[in-house]
């Protein structure tokens, strides 16, 4: 019971008669499954946790990345209604996989420095995977979503990326969401839009850190200077300018022109500098080609299979994770002979009629103890 909260004003907004909550808490009455959802709504808990005393393996709790609306003046998610039904085939084929919960992901660091530390140099290049490994967050990339999106589902991460072949984007979107979880805004039913901001400042420090910033001069910085720093921070040139201008510190002009320009306009008018790649190679293409399709861990893949091979999952969900018809997918066929013994064996065991007299008494007042 939270504080200020009395029984009489909870059995009001629960529907019930103060009388009967009083005797449903002292073990004179049960509660019906419609009020111990009203119980769990109005208290703001789990219904599991409220039955069980535990944590729900399995709970999901949702944040979004939204988009500012300059007519409304406010961040929006438009597509969350079609999004939702996305997040529930999530949702299953977590269940499916891990029937008991996933496992937990442990705790993060505190400090976008500190997040920094653990994932190494150069972590932008191969963020999902370099995530995966440092931190046991699940990321995951799906075409059908029209936005990004981090999950709590049980005691395990999870980030969702739309499929984009601005890179750029994906490693915004993933340092913001990690902000989420670091800043635990997943903790009770739902992330707010009040929270958007303070995850996108842990996602600038994140890839733009001010001390890596201020080492360099930007009065002097030219367009190709320019176009290697956006590279290898995996940034758009959007997110620079602005962070420049959070810092208070000014570009040169020719870099300040530079910023204007589309991410991956600016990168291919200086493809040449980017040599690392060796001639021939399209460096850009390359990195959007990375950024798109469809992308789920290996270790879930793995899991689910081998539970859809022994007969214990939906080859469905497998079949929806990989994008292919279920028919390609390789799971036991049902048993005729076994499912017939098994309902012989059933029928064996059912009680005859005289089983069930003998059991229940002659007559309603002479029932036995069932």
């Amino acid at each position: 019971m939270p504080p200020g909260l009395s029984q009489r004003r909870l059995a009001s907004l629960v529907d019930m008669t103060p009388d009967a909550l009083s005797r449903a808490l002292n073990g004179q009455r049960g509660f019906s499954s419609i009020e111990l959802a009203s119980l769990a709504d109005s208290l703001g808990v789990d219904i599991y946790w409220l039955i069980t005393g535990r944590e729900d393996p399995l709970r999901v709790d949702v944040a979004a990345r939204h988009v500012w609306d300059p007519v409304q003046a406010q961040r929006v998610n438009p597509g969350r209604e079609a999004d939702d039904k996305v997040l529930e085939k999530v949702a299953a084929v977590y269940r499916e996989a891990y029937p008991d919960g996933p496992s937990v992901s442990p705790d993060l660091p505190a400090e976008p420095g500190a997040v920094r530390r653990r994932l190494g140099r150069d972590f932008v290049r191969r963020f999902a995977e370099q995530i995966e490994a440092a931190f046991a967050i699940d990321v995951l990339r799906i075409p059908e979503l029209s936005t990004d999106y981090s999950l709590r589902i049980g005691g395990r991460s999870v980030i969702l990326l739309t499929s984009t072949p601005n890179w750029f984007r994906n490693n915004w979107s993933v340092a913001h969401e990690l902000g989420h979880l670091v800043l635990g805004h997943h903790a009770g039913r739902g992330v707010e839009k009040a929270n958007e901001q303070p995850a996108d400042e842990f996602a600038a420090a994140l890839l733009l850190p001010e001390d890596r910033m201020r080492e360099i001069n930007w009065s002097r910085v030219d367009g190709t200077e320019l176009a290697k720093f956006v590279w290898d921070t995996g940034v758009s040139t959007e997110a620079l300018r602005n962070r420049l201008r959070k810092l208070r510190m000014k570009p040169s002009a020719e870099a300040s022109a530079a910023l204007e320009q589309p991410t991956q306009h600016l990168l291919r008018r200086h493809l040449a500098a980017l040599s690392r790649y060796g001639a021939g190679v399209d460096a850009v293409v390359e990195r959007e080609a990375e950024s798109t399709g469809r992308r789920f861990p290996i270790r879930l893949i793995s899991d689910l299979s081998h539970r859809v091979r022994s007969g214990q999952a939906d080859p469905a969900a497998l079949a929806w994770v990989l994008s292919v018809p279920v028919d390609e997918i390789d799971f036991p066929e049902p048993d005729d002979e076994a499912a017939s013994r098994e309902y012989e064996e059933l029928l064996a065991a059912k009680r005859s009629a005289a089983a069930w007299k003998r059991k229940l008494g002659s007559s309603p007042g002479q029932a036995a103890p069932l």
